[in-house]
């Protein structure tokens, strides 16, 4: 599966989150946290997923500081799913 993210499709980190959310059809129950993103990238996404996050300087501006935290997370699932691919762009 491909999915992309965009800035321009969010401003907060919890607008973020309900796209991720969205696109990647998390469940109901996730609740707009770091270990519920990892808790859902390792045990609920279909794979592969090929996940294009575009904009991403600009998403830097946008969320600030919390963003380090979500690119480290991505990047660690990237390590640990062999069928997990993130592109900053």
């Amino acid at each position: 599966m491909n999915v992309t993210i965009d800035a321009s499709e969010f401003n907060t980190v919890e607008e973020f989150h309900e796209l991720l959310k969205e696109k990647l059809s998390f469940p109901e129950s996730y609740a707009d946290t770091l270990d519920d993103l990892w808790d859902c990238l390792m045990n609920h996404c279909q794979m592969p997923l090929n996940l294009y996050w575009t904009d991403f300087e600009v998403s830097k501006t946008l969320i600030g500081e919390p963003i380090d935290e979500i690119v480290d997370l991505l990047n660690e699932a990237h390590d640990e799913i062999e069928d997990f691919i993130i592109e900053f762009q």
